[in-house]
């Protein structure tokens, strides 16, 4: 695995570039920077890239595996509903692609997407036979009733989209090994910030990702991302509304929002004639930005069952001065931005340390849960999927084909030595054992001889002598014996005593009749060492029955 592993987010405000290290306890964060995107006309895009290849080049990560993040309006959100569970992953993946090619209005064949399935919702009355399929929880809106099959959440952008963003890193230096949606950073984020226990242990947490040009909002709940909608508005649309209200130069409206910029809310009223006249500026946007809010918590109630208990506020548009108690009160649910705590939390003590990497962790803080997702191993909501990822593994090996190549050599070479040093040792060995054989065999047999030729001499000067084991024992002996009696249903037998010694075996007993006694020699000289099953004289008990007596010689021991 990489020792250093990043992720990008190209905003229409600034560039912010995660650096985590993959670990086996977990990964850790390296480095965060953020750098604002020059301004300009036209798009933010040429810009923001020519921004990330210096950053690229200063922190030395061409070398590294590096992904990019995508949100906004590229990207096409859903969650879908099947009526089956636990389908194989590759089943599921073209059942989500046939699914998807009738609500997104993209072809199949140009689109790429992703998808996770959602955890199960909360028990609600809906769960009850004969309940409707939505339930009216009336101010806190209307909430799906738990799927008899299965929900997911998917992400679906066009081909050429992705495509365009793969180029565009790979002119900057590296070449990126995924187009990542923002549900994992989300579902990082949450797992990584203090302040979420309580709420995340409870049941769904809201992350609000305030940037220039739009929010990003997911729902995480039981560790998953389960609802997630961009909205056109953030901060840029503050910025304009202070512009146009004092008539300001919009850079000149921007930094007045960064040193000024309020909004009053009962927890955090106005203090002076000042702050309310700014309040009744930026109260003008963020209004019906609250109103969009509201309704994108509703439509997660309503579509997935989940109730979002709790809102961390992120981005670099969250920064504004009392936006946490502000919506804390329009949404109904506590919400906040990022705490110290939260900070040290999320980007380590090496991190947070660092005054100038800790002032960007709360604007960057959903690129740094990427960067998390990332140092995992297998990334969440990966875009570069399907005939992309193909390309993308094929040009890795094609970059790594020479190293590679030199690696195999290199390890055939050593493994060439070992096998021969193994060699040279084993045949030294067989020179030093064969010379001392040769020694000890001539000092006590007369003359040198092989390996060979003294293990087929056994016995003195060479003689062969016949081995003092036994062959069988007399437990052997007995258990032939038992083998060969004939069965229950054939002979009624009673053994009285057996004596085995090392020329023959004396068996006495009774039987019914003498035709078992007959059946019985029968069956003892099919024993191989039993040279002679002799009988000897037969009487007649009182009962009726045979007593007999028979004497065999062996040559079994």
């Amino acid at each position: 695995m990489a020792s250093r592993v990043f992720a990008v987010d190209l905003g229409a405000w600034s560039v912010k570039l995660a650096i985590a290290s993959p670990g086996i306890r977990g990964a850790s964060l390296l480095h965060v920077v953020e750098r604002l995107v020059p301004p300009g006309e036209g798009s933010a895009e040429p810009r923001a890239k020519a921004v990330l290849a210096q950053m690229i080049d200063e922190l030395r990560l061409r070398d590294e595996t590096g992904y990019i993040g995508v949100y906004g309006d590229q990207v096409f959100t859903q969650v879908l509903e099947f009526g089956f569970k636990n389908l194989r992953r590759a089943e599921l993946d073209k059942a989500v692609g046939g699914e998807l090619e009738g609500v997104v209005p993209v072809d199949l064949e140009d689109m790429v997407y992703t998808f996770e399935p959602l955890p199960s919702p909360p028990a609600t009355a809906a769960a009850l036979p004969g309940a409707p399929d939505v339930i009216d929880l009336g101010m806190r809106g209307r909430q799906a009733a738990p799927t008899q099959g299965m929900r997911v959440l998917t992400y679906a952008m066009r081909r050429d989209r992705a495509e365009h963003l793969i180029q565009l890193g790979t002119s900057c230096g590296f070449n990126p090994r995924g187009v990542l949606a923002c549900g994992g950073a989300a579902i990082r984020l949450v797992a990584h910030t203090p302040s979420l226990a309580r709420a995340r242990a409870e049941g769904a947490v809201a992350v609000l990702d305030i940037g220039h040009d739009r929010t990003d909002v997911v729902v995480v709940a039981d560790g998953k991302a389960v609802f997630s909608r961009s909205i056109a508005r953030a901060g840029k649309h503050v910025t304009d509304a202070i512009a146009k209200h004092w008539r300001l130069p919009w850079q000149d409206a921007e930094r007045a929002k960064h040193s000024d910029g309020f909004v009053a809310s009962q927890a955090e009223p106005a203090t002076s004639d000042a702050w309310a006249r700014i309040h009744q500026v930026t109260i003008s946007e963020l209004q019906p930005f609250a109103r969009d809010l509201r309704q994108t918590l509703a439509a997660c109630r309503a579509r997935t069952g989940f109730t979002a208990l709790a809102a961390v506020v992120v981005g670099g548009g969250g920064r504004l001065r009392g936006i946490g108690s502000f919506l804390t009160e329009q949404l109904g649910i506590p919400a906040w931005r990022l705490t110290p705590d939260d900070i040290a939390g999320l980007a380590g003590p090496k991190v947070a340390g660092d005054l100038t990497a800790a002032a960007a962790v709360d604007s960057a803080a959903m690129t740094i849960g990427m960067a998390y997702d990332c140092a995992g191993g297998r990334p969440l909501f990966d875009l570069r999927s399907g005939a992309l990822a193909v390309k993308m593994d094929l040009s890795f090996l094609r970059a790594k084909a020479a190293p590679l190549g030199a690696a195999v050599i290199a390890i055939a070479a050593f493994a060439a030595v070992s096998a021969y040093a193994d060699l040279y040792r084993l045949r030294k060995a067989e020179k030093v054992l064969t010379t001392r054989l040769a020694n000890e065999s001539a000092a006590q047999f007369g003359e040198a001889k092989s390996a060979e030729a003294v293990l087929s001499a056994t016995g003195p000067g060479g003689v062969n002598a016949i081995s003092p084991l036994p062959r069988m024992s007399a437990y052997d002996i007995l258990l032939e014996i038992s083998a060969k009696v004939p069965a229950k249903d054939k002979i009624t037998l009673d053994i009285d005593q057996v004596t085995i010694d090392d020329q023959k075996v004396d068996i006495t007993g009774t039987t019914k009749t003498a035709e078992g006694i007959d059946l019985l020699v029968t069956e003892l000289k099919k024993v191989e060492c039993f040279k002679d099953v002799s009988r000897g004289p037969t009487d007649t008990t009182t009962d009726g029955t045979k007593k007999f007596k028979l004497t065999i010689t062996s040559g079994c021991m």
